[in-house]
């Protein structure tokens, strides 16, 4: 008797950071937590007679994803940007004495992109295999029936990581509102997405959503309603005359 057993599990996993800088100066947007690590201790063993009391002394590092930019525009909507992007994660389970451990994936370099080129800054693929063996001694290795009282194991993961860019030279206001008002309606076709079902038993049934800003042009803000004028104070009386 023989029982096969077959899992195939795929992950797949898109961020898109978007970030805005000016011309020869840095920006950088951090998605993550802001995690400790211990980086010194000191631990009164009693054998001296000062008294000091323990301590540890934490630095904090952000953990999750970075992306860090410097464009330089040249001429032509040529852009040359300096990009560093880190992806990192917190093994779980490994917050010890010494500290949590962490993943992390990073890319550091320097591109020469056209306005609106998708580039791909780099990658890398991993596959790995693996088998195990667990039996009953003697038996498990009797010809023909020793598959009975055999366990055989095998296991294969391949995980690929590309990072691409695209970077946008916005020349004018007009190109903002544009680009603005396309990520705004993308997070509100998100959140309209991502509404509760009607349920007469629970009392909330509707999450926020941003406002409708269809109705603004293109590279026009949404401006705020105008505020009333405030009135006018009354006029002062008339002196009193002398008679």
């Amino acid at each position: 008797m023989a029982r096969l057993l077959e899992t195939v599990s795929g992950t797949n996993i898109l961020s898109t950071p978007n970030l805005v800088a000016l011309d020869n100066e840095e920006a950088k947007i951090v998605v993550g937590q802001n995690v400790p690590f211990v980086t010194g201790s000191f631990t009164n063993t009693g054998s001296s007679s000062s008294t000091v009391n323990p301590f540890q002394t934490v630095e904090r590092k952000d953990v999750g994803l970075t992306l860090k930019i410097k464009p330089q525009i040249g001429e032509g909507g040529v852009v040359r940007m300096t990009v560093y992007q880190e992806n990192s994660s917190v093994v779980p389970g490994s917050n010890g004495s010494n500290g949590p451990t962490t993943n992390k994936n990073s890319l550091e370099t320097t591109v020469v992109a056209d306005d609106g080129q998708i580039m791909v800054l780099g990658g890398q693929m991993k596959d790995s295999y693996s088998g195990d063996v667990s039996k009953v001694p003697l038996l498990g290795d009797l010809p023909l029936v020793g598959g009975l009282f055999r366990s055989d194991g095998r296991s294969r993961a391949k995980t690929m990581l590309l990072v691409f860019l695209r970077p946008t030279v916005i020349r004018d206001a007009q190109t903002a509102g544009a680009l603005s008002l396309d990520r705004y309606e993308v997070i509100r076709a998100m959140q309209q997405a991502a509404q509760p079902e009607n349920s007469k038993v629970m009392g909330i049934n509707e999450s926020p959503v941003l406002p409708d800003a269809t109705g603004a042009k293109p590279g026009v803000p949404l401006t705020r309603p105008a505020l009333p004028a405030p009135a006018a104070a009354p006029a002062p009386s008339p002196a009193p005359t002398p008679n």
